[in-house]
């Protein structure tokens, strides 16, 4: 997905410095309609999903994995880029039964917000998903360089745990503003 630019913008030069297997990284010379000149590079990436999986118990599904970014394991709900040429929605559903072999009833768009928009393109979009049926073998294979562990957490003691990534604690902290977190 080619990036958006306001039409207030005056795009002077665009080239793409890395082509990448998930993300380009775009060079682009703008002006604002100040006059200031802006010299930046951006991650252009086509987007990401992620899911708050509520179970029967109010309890949302994590999945523990590596990244390598960080360094550790993070303990996140469950995520993924879109693929191309696929609606967010189906993307959120592959994600969720590939990294934690369960498939919902019911979906309902959360949020959608750009996690780091000073560089990057993505925006990522929050569903919450319920009426949880685990279909163990009968789920799609999780990616090949992919290994999960599934866990169970309540939204409120997601806050309290001091977990770091960013849309796990903002899928939390809607889920808990909604009311829909256990007491």
């Amino acid at each position: 997905m080619p990036i958006r630019h306001h039409p207030d913008v005056r795009v002077l030069s665009s080239r793409t410095v890395h082509p990448g297997r998930i993300f380009d990284v775009i060079r682009e010379e703008l002006v604002l309609p100040s006059g200031l000149r802006q010299d930046i590079e951006i991650v252009d990436h086509p987007g990401a999903v992620a899911v708050a999986a509520l179970d029967e118990n109010g309890d949302l599904l994590l999945v523990r994995q590596y990244r390598h970014a960080c360094g550790d394991w993070m303990l996140e709900i469950p995520a993924g880029r879109i693929e191309r040429g696929e609606d967010r929605l189906t993307a959120a559903m592959r994600e969720l039964e590939e990294e934690t072999r369960h498939r919902a009833s019911s979906w309902e768009l959360l949020s959608e917000f750009y996690a780091a928009p000073g560089f990057c393109s993505e925006l990522l979009s929050v569903f919450l998903a319920r009426g949880l049926v685990h279909v163990g073998d009968d789920a799609r294979a999780a990616d090949e360089d992919e290994e999960f562990v599934l866990e169970r957490m309540s939204a409120p003691r997601i806050l309290e745990a001091g977990l770091q990534d960013a849309k796990t604690i903002i899928a939390a902290s809607l889920v808990v503003a909604r009311g829909l977190a256990p007491r």
